[in-house]
């Protein structure tokens, strides 16, 4: 007895065999075993990659348009080019631009100091080519266009009275290399954990620096994957920017944030790769430009005060870390917000806005 595509015989036909007879007459069939296998592999495999296809051309969406695309996101235009730009509170009072991470990141995650705007004058702003600004630019980002255009917004909104600066971590540095470059547009800055403020004083921050451990690699193939459904016709940086925003959130959190993972409340609306390989990327893996980094060596021109804060949960560049940047500094002290991580205004938001409003009061 022979069933088609199965070996079973029973002992009326089963064929005799030696040594010597072919194997094929042994395993009767066996080649269509294996061209079903592999049928069945080709065709799960293109059945499979069919889906994927579907999915990705019947679902685009469009990923946080910039002010280039939506005209209802408010703006303003500066020297050509036009920033993601909010202000809060009254223009009389005194003005504090606040200053966002990154680079390439954006200003979501500092909202939660708007209670501030009852006594100051809050710009905010999403660095040039990051955030929701436009992504009209072709240029070459530097440290001397992030200066260029911080001193623009001074200017703007100064109207010849010193401002105050709030940075956050990225923001933080700019912050302390744009009072030490206009020590006289200045009148108090709130560096809230810079990292890299000179290579020699930041060993710690580069030894704290890790890569997505194995466990994130389904979620990182995962946003890759969905960043193909993303509309890229009138955005040629959204697909790229989308990756960079989504796997932010994937990205280790050791040793910098409470738990070791991000607040599960933070937000963001939009990263920049354009930004990250231009300004990151390109000094770790250039010495030359890397050892150019230097935020904090005039800082001493600055007369006005400065406030640092640290947190504890962030045993990488937290509150001791902050110590090292003090003598730099004419008028400085160090604040430490106790069980909070790298984003203190999420952690901590009370402990955090009391802090810096009293300061700002003095």
């Amino acid at each position: 007895m022979f069933i088609r595509g199965w070996a079973v015989w029973t002992c009326e036909t089963r064929p005799e065999y030696s040594a010597s007879t072919p194997s094929s007459d042994v395993v009767p069939n066996g080649g269509h075993i294996l061209k079903r296998i592999a049928a069945f592999l080709f065709f799960g495999v293109a059945g499979v990659a069919l889906l994927v296809f579907a999915y990705i051309k019947l679902f685009p969406f469009t990923f946080a348009p910039t002010v280039d695309l939506d005209e209802t996101l408010p703006s303003v235009t500066l020297n050509g080019y036009t920033f993601h730009s909010e202000t809060m509170g009254n223009p009389d009072n005194p003005t504090v631009i606040v200053l966002h991470g990154g680079p390439g990141g954006d200003y979501r995650n500092l909202l939660p100091i708007a209670p501030l705007s009852d006594d100051y004058h809050l710009v905010f702003y999403d660095q040039r080519m990051t955030g929701l600004s436009s992504r009209q630019y072709e240029g070459v980002l530097d440290l001397d266009s992030f200066f260029d255009d911080l001193d623009l917004f001074v200017e703007h909104y100064g109207n010849g009275r010193k401002i105050m600066l709030l940075g956050h971590s990225w923001g933080a540095m700019m912050a302390s290399g744009y009072a030490s470059r206009y020590p006289d547009k200045v009148s108090k800055i709130v560096l809230i954990e810079p990292g890299i403020m000179r290579p020699d004083l930041s060993e710690p921050f580069f030894e704290g620096q890790s890569g997505p451990g194995w466990s994130a690699y389904p979620r990182l193939a995962w946003i890759w994957l969905n960043s193909w459904r993303v509309d890229v016709g009138e955005d040629k940086y959204a697909r790229e920017d989308y990756i960079i925003s989504h796997a932010f959130s994937a990205m280790p959190g050791e040793g910098v944030h409470c738990g070791n993972v991000i607040p599960a409340n933070f937000e963001g609306w939009r990263a920049s790769r354009k930004t990250l390989d231009e300004t990151v990327i390109a000094y770790v893996n250039d010495p030359d430009l890397l050892a150019q980094l230097d935020f904090i060596s005039d800082a001493h021109k600055f007369a006005g005060k400065t406030l640092i804060i640290g947190s504890t949960c962030n045993t990488v560049y937290g509150a001791e870390y902050q110590k090292r940047h003090l003598p730099f500094f004419q008028d400085a002290r160090l604040e430490v917000i106790e069980d909070a991580g790298h984003f203190i205004f999420y952690d901590q938001p009370e402990a955090s806005l009391r802090i810096v409003k009293q300061f700002l009061d003095e």
